[in-house]
């Protein structure tokens, strides 16, 4: 667990503020700083070797343990040693660079755009920072040497305790049979994840060397709805330079055309005739571009310019649907990892663009985040593609229900907003995987984090994914609509695929009268071996995924037609990794693809589904009761 060193480092607090997503313009620039950065691991659940040895002030290039590791990626994969894949506690980065004399105008920021879990951040022998939690970005600013070398060290501890979100079990074993032999070595643990992915940390994606005026656009908020109505906010730093302005375009980048023009840091504004932004099958994605000029009062110059897409949409939800800009939505959708081999989480175009290919080609039109926010390229393409997004805060498995969880939750929560509420895709705020929300102290921890999501964005709803059950939740009432994860034929009785269609319909019925809210089935499936072909199916055979697979889809047709289903979402885009497990077979196995996205024999007919699947209002014959 982590030790005591670890803790006092806490101390350090930590403000997130500027998390505009890196661009170069006029007056921007960055360098991306990923590539081969020296890599020292440190003994397995060591208390602390390089903070008390202070390593980020020597060259960690000259140990004798030291290797690279590219950046950005998981170090898991990387090597051919069961140490590295499954090390427990620190690791240490090094980058070293020259900065150009150019730069000297500029302010300069790291901006680190997922570090997994704990990371403490040295720059030129200095701690500036740290953050908890990964897939969520932090940035600080930095004054850099021109005549000598820079130097970034970052210490990065992947443990995982009651403390942390997501959590884990952390405990020490022992066993010693009367003859004296000891079954575990001296200090032996067992870290079991809460959650059935694996635990893949480092620097998972790119790391910025951001470059920016004296006085910049530190944020910028928008909200544009379905009938006109526009609003933006800027925050500025003003750098004591005394009063700023700005000068405001916003185009729609299917026209070309200018849709508003104005001035101000602030304003609230109606746009006639704008073009909407909409899910696939339901419209066009339409985007529209937001162009700000900072501008000095004084000398009136132009001293930043910050672009931004956003797309005008508006979500509702009644006690039967979701609807984007007033029409019934239907989520075709996935669940999903950021996952493949080698570099495990670590961020990739191409691993990311084949996966939107792959949901296009299935026909979806929407998915979740599960079980964390996923990279801000994926966004801007879900934006482009017209994909609606449930967007994740990384709290799956929640089990302790604690004030100082509570604060680590909402501190999550805060930058999973400020990060993604400018997107259009992003149609909702999941706050939670699978928790116990049937225990008692459920109930207040999640009141507070609903109210503060609700305060933190008014336009989007707040939904949770649970797999309790409906006679026992304690949450489900305060939510805006309810994702439910259930595996009739899998989890439960499995291999009797006839009791899998009136389960489902039996369930959600029960979620819909109880609750009257939209329900969405986020998670169901059965795990199956690429080519173990098994006829009459058999579990983990190809054809035993399809069958459970058209089982769900009966019952969920049933509960379409007669208003209680408002989505549905399979169980996996992907075949992912796993902590290992004898019901884990070098992974789960619940993809329609492959690992490295190949199509399953499930893959075909969840397609013929989604291109098939008719976008109707739901619920037009209530009388079809089970």
């Amino acid at each position: 667990m982590f030790r005591s060193l670890f803790l006092i480092l806490l101390i350090l607090v930590f403000e997130n503020d500027g998390i505009l997503f890196p661009q170069r313009n006029e007056y921007r620039h960055y360098d991306q700083l990923d590539g081969l950065w020296t890599f020292v691991r440190e003994p397995k659940n060591s208390y602390g070797v390089g903070l008390e040895n202070k390593w980020h002030l020597v060259d960690l290039e000259d140990f004798e343990n030291a290797t690279v590791m590219p950046v950005p990626s998981a170090y898991n994969d990387i090597t051919q040693d069961i140490n590295v894949r499954d090390h427990v506690g620190w690791v240490w980065y090094q980058y070293k660079f020259y900065a150009s004399k150019q730069d000297t105008e500029y302010r300069t920021f790291l901006r680190f755009s997922s570090v997994n879990y704990y990371a403490l951040i040295f720059f030129n022998g200095y701690l500036i920072g740290n953050h908890v939690g990964g897939h969520l970005p932090f940035q600080f600013e930095v004054s850099l040497n021109f005549n000598s070398l820079n130097k970034i060290t970052i210490a990065v501890n992947n443990t995982l305790s009651h403390d942390t979100i997501p959590p884990g079990e952390f405990k020490y074993l022992h066993q010693t049979y009367p003859s004296g032999i000891q079954v575990y070595p001296p200090g032996f643990f067992e870290l079991t994840p809460d959650f059935d992915f694996f635990n893949y940390a480092g620097i998972l994606r790119s790391v910025y060397l951001l470059k920016l005026p004296k006085s910049y656009i530190k944020e910028l908020k928008i909200a544009a709805y379905g009938n006109g109505n526009f609003s933006y906010r800027i925050n500025v730093d003003t750098n004591n330079s005394g009063d700023l302005n700005a000068d405001i375009v916003v185009t729609s980048l299917k026209s070309r055309q200018r849709v508003y023009e104005g001035k101000g840091l602030q304003a609230d504004v109606n746009i006639p005739h704008v073009e909407l932004w909409n899910p696939r099958g339901y419209g066009e994605p339409n985007l529209h571009e937001l162009e700000v000029h900072l501008i000095n009062n004084q000398t009136n110059q132009i001293i930043d310019i910050y672009r931004e897409k956003f797309g005008f949409r508006t979500v509702q939800v009644t006690n039967d649907t979701i609807l984007i800009n007033e029409k019934t939505f239907y989520c075709k959708g996935f669940g999903m990892h950021e996952d493949f081999e080698l570099h495990g989480r670590g961020y990739n175009p191409v691993v990311m663009t084949k996966d939107l290919n792959m949901v296009e080609w299935m026909g979806g039109n929407c998915y979740r985040t599960s079980h964390y926010p996923y990279s801000e390229e994926r966004a801007y393409e879900a934006d482009r593609r017209g994909i609606a997004v449930i967007t994740e805060v990384p709290a799956v498995g929640m089990r302790y229900f604690t004030k100082p969880i509570q604060k680590l939750h909402a501190q999550m929560i805060s930058e999973m907003i400020l990060r993604d509420r400018n997107h259009p895709s992003v149609f909702a705020w999941s706050l939670s995987n699978e928790p116990a929300s049937d225990s008692t102290t459920a109930r207040n921890y999640y009141s507070d984090l609903i109210t503060l999501t609700h305060s933190l964005d008014s336009t989007r709803p707040v939904t949770m994914v649970l797999d309790t059950y409906y006679s026992t939740d304690k949450v489900a009432d305060m939510l805006d609509f309810i994702c439910v994860n259930r595996y009739y034929g899998w989890y439960a009785n499995t291999g009797y695929l006839e009791t899998i269609t009136k389960s489902y319909i039996g369930e959600i019925y029960e979620w819909k009268r109880k609750f009257q809210k939209p329900i969405i089935q986020s998670e169901y499936g059965a795990d199956a071996i690429a080519g173990l072909s098994q006829d009459p199916s058999i579990d983990f055979s190809e054809q035993y995924q399809v069958d459970v697979l058209i089982q769900a889809h009966k019952a969920f047709d049933f509960l379409r037609a007669n208003g209680s289903l408002a989505g549905e979402m399979v169980w996996n885009l992907a075949d992912f990794m796993t902590a290992q497990s004898t019901s884990r077979a070098v992974g789960n196995h619940k993809g329609m693809l492959t690992r490295t996205r190949q199509p399953k024999m499930a893959a075909y007919v969840l397609k013929k589904r989604y291109e098939t699947l008719e976008n109707v209002v739901i619920g037009k014959d209530k009388k079809n009761k089970p």
